[in-house]
Parts: C-alpha cells; structure tokens; sequence
C-alpha cells in the first residue's frame, strides 16, 4: 500500500522574513543538511553547505533554489527555497515517520 505524500506549506517570503525564517532555523532546529540547486534544469548540488552561505548565494543569484533538512521537535522537515522574480518562494513539508 502506498503511503499518502506529505502535506505541503507554501508562501512567499519577502527579504525580512526570509532572513527570519534562517535565525528560527539556526536557533530552534538543527539542521541537518543545506544543498543548493545552480538553476533550472540542473540537480542539487551533490555538496553540502553553510546554511548562511546558501541564503546568501540565493540572494545574489548565485544559485536558484536551496533545500534544508532539519529537525523540529521531534520531526524531520525539508524547506525548499527558490528564488523568484516577486521574491522567495518557501514550499515546506514535514517528511513521515520510517516504521
């Protein structure tokens, strides 16, 4: 039997709220893993990053999107960031629990 996909968030962030979604992450989440994705068409990149340094490359351009694992209370979540011509776009999702 398969199981049913995640329930997704999604919002768009301005700057402000952007930099504040990063301290909440640093400071009641523990990350586990930061990748980026150069753009498009390419996959993420295979090497992971500095949670800082991943925001700053998505602000510069420097890459498309940026994916954050981490967990909170208990759960783990991935936070998918790609950046927009209106901004950043956030898709969340709480992964499920392995049995």
């Amino acid at each position: 039997m398969n199981e049913p996909l995640p329930d997704l968030q999604d919002a768009m962030l301005d700057r402000a709220t952007l930099h504040q979604l990063v301290a909440d992450l640093e400071q009641h989440a523990r990350v586990l893993e930061v990748r980026t994705k150069g753009g498009q068409a390419r996959r993420a990149d295979a090497a992971p990053m500095d949670l800082r340094d991943a925001l700053h490359a998505l602000e510069t351009g420097a890459v498309f999107g940026v994916q954050v694992r981490y967990l909170y209370e208990g759960a783990e979540w991935r936070d998918t960031l790609m950046r927009l011509p209106e901004g950043v776009r956030l898709v969340r999702m709480q992964m499920p629990e392995l049995p």
